[in-house]
């Protein structure tokens, strides 16, 4: 409900103009910074700051879970967020690797920690559609990425301290735009409960009845693991344009720049983003869409099995892992968010879990693409890394087609009967 003083609409776009800009930051940053560390010290170390970086996301969200407070409240959401930025700036002052490394992780720790306390809000716009909210969050991301990898591209390398005081500069107005709209959101919830609460208080009094909310005894009712580990290996396997690509294009098709899957990546999910999630929640068979996720993977490695020296082939493959991103991410988040709505967990903390086992993915697989990378070049055997993980996206889309989506519905079977019963108990 639209009120006078409330604008859900409005409030959405503060926090995506904010994740915008720390998009931005974040794409303008990266690339120059592994860079640098790469040609100071070692890939490895270059790598080691992408892995603290995933490594805090990932110990971000299991506090998140496990202390929603941390994760939810909107000072503590725009901490983190400020914890984030403050850590990226100190890199630009760090002349150790292992500096840059555990800076990363602290950054990390913060994005971890916020992202999720963001979804949660967003979901808080009750007025306004799950499929529409995620959609649109996913293109104000993809929007920063592009705007901050083309100042990349002009950036001098000398000037990183220049660099890291915009980065800062973007995330203080990202927990500005984001304090701003939690709590407007929150004021606006909290009046709606008191009005629910005294309509309630006032039907049960007139009969004598005490006041007893079905939630309050509703046994938890909780995703099956292999739900979040299938988030987790899509995730995985997702990552491979970062580390995949860039080591197969200076090695077998040289003549395009390394840069390439990256702008593919965001002008795909830029263009058919919003039109494919509003597709989705029209059918609203979003398992469909996380099997096509799936289907897109396997394509993409599997025409890089076959021509993979082949600079069109590479642009194909980039392209259709990029629609395999479009087709999952916001139907996930709409899926968990379902599941939320009929269950005692609350949303931040199944948003925390969520941000947990794809930051795991992520993770392991930056890591994983490099060694298999590594394992096909020393067995002389150059498209391995490759069949791997086409056989790896079969198997995940076949498990897509029945075990997970059915794993899935019988939990939420579960709490919806457990919903059940304990409002017939308060009767």
């Amino acid at each position: 409900m639209h009120t006078k003083n409330f604008n859900p609409v409005f409030n959405s776009y503060l926090i995506y103009i904010g994740v915008a800009l720390a998009s931005a930051g974040v794409a303008l940053y990266t690339p120059l910074i592994v860079s640098e560390t790469g040609k100071n010290f070692s890939g490895t170390w270059a790598a080691a700051i992408l892995f603290g970086l995933n490594l805090g996301r990932v110990l971000g969200s299991y506090l998140g879970g496990r202390y929603p407070r941390l994760a939810n409240h909107p000072l503590a959401v725009s901490g983190n967020i400020l914890l984030e930025g403050i850590a990226l700036y100190c890199m630009a002052y760090l002349q150790q690797a292992w500096a840059l490394a555990l800076f990363a992780l602290l950054a990390g720790l913060g994005s971890g920690l916020s992202f999720p306390g963001l979804k949660n809000y967003l979901l808080k716009l009750k007025d306004l559609d799950q499929g529409s909210l995620f959609s649109r969050l996913a293109f104000a991301i993809r929007m920063g990425l592009v705007s901050g990898y083309l100042v990349a591209a002009w950036a001098p390398i000398h000037s990183l301290k220049l660099v890291f005081l915009f980065v800062l500069l973007s995330f203080i107005a990202y927990a500005i735009f984001m304090l701003y709209a939690m709590r407007d959101i929150s004021r606006h919830e909290a009046l709606q409960l008191s009005r629910a609460s005294a309509s309630k208080a006032k039907e049960l009094s007139s009969s004598n009845e005490p006041l007893h909310l079905a939630s309050d005894n509703l046994p938890a009712s909780k995703l099956p693991l292999m739900f979040h580990l299938s988030n987790a290996v899509f995730w995985c396997f997702a990552i491979q344009p970062m580390i995949g690509f860039s080591l197969h294009i200076p090695k077998f098709t040289p003549e395009i720049p390394v840069s390439t899957p990256f702008w593919l990546a965001a002008l795909v999910i830029i263009f058919f983003q919003i039109p494919v999630s509003k597709r989705a929640v029209r059918t609203r068979d979003h398992f469909r869409f996380l099997r096509i996720g799936y289907g897109c993977l396997f394509l993409s490695f599997a025409l890089m099995v076959v021509a993979g020296q082949s600079a069109a082939a590479v642009i194909a493959s980039a392209i259709l892992l990029s629609f395999g991103q479009v087709f999952y991410g916001p139907s996930f988040d709409v899926v968990i968010a379902r599941f939320s709505a009929n269950s005692s967990e609350q949303t931040g903390k199944l948003m925390s879990q969520q941000m947990l086992y794809q930051s795991m993915g992520t993770m392991f697989g930056s890591l994983i693409g490099g060694v298999l990378f590594d394992l096909a070049q020393r067995l002389h055997l150059p498209s391995l890394n490759w069949l791997l993980l086409a056989l790896g996206s079969l198997w995940m889309m076949v498990l897509s087609k029945h075990k997970i989506p059915d794993l899935y519905r019988s939990a939420k079977l579960s709490s919806a009967k457990l919903s059940t019963a304990s409002a017939s108990s308060n009767l």
